[in-house]
């Protein structure tokens, strides 16, 4: 389980990192490392829990509803955003020249940014118990 403990501290160093990206409003890089941070952890308590290598392309819906979550923090979870279609669609509306637009683009990055933090750090304080 020694891999389970250094995924979890991986998973505390993205989110601390991802704080403070979320606090000089780099939004979209916030919302990558919060999702690195998710990813870690949820493979740590795959790993605590089943006592093997969760699948290598697991989604976050799959690892999480592996790992009998609380269903306050599952939900949370599969809830989140998907960055890759998003994160596209945003950095478009941010290379617009539509002021409004660019203005609609910053207010749902940040939005999905405290909401990440928020349910990342739920996720971590369950982890810390658990793993």
């Amino acid at each position: 389980m020694r891999k389970g403990l250094e995924l979890v501290k991986k998973a505390y160093a993205d989110f601390e990192l991802a704080r403070k990206y979320k606090e000089t409003r780099e939004y979209m890089t916030a919302s990558m490392l919060y999702r690195n941070a998710t990813e870690k952890v949820l493979r740590a308590l795959y790993m605590s829990s089943k006592r093997r290598e969760p699948p290598r392309n697991a989604s976050v819906e799959y690892l999480a509803g592996q790992t009998k979550l609380p269903e306050s923090i599952y939900s949370e979870l599969v809830e989140l955003p998907d960055e890759t279609a998003e994160l596209a669609e945003e950095e478009n509306l941010l290379e617009a020249d539509d002021l409004e637009a660019t203005h609609n683009a910053e207010r749902m990055e940040y939005t999905r940014t405290v909401s990440m933090h928020d349910a990342v750090r739920r996720l971590l304080e369950y982890a810390k118990a658990s793993v």
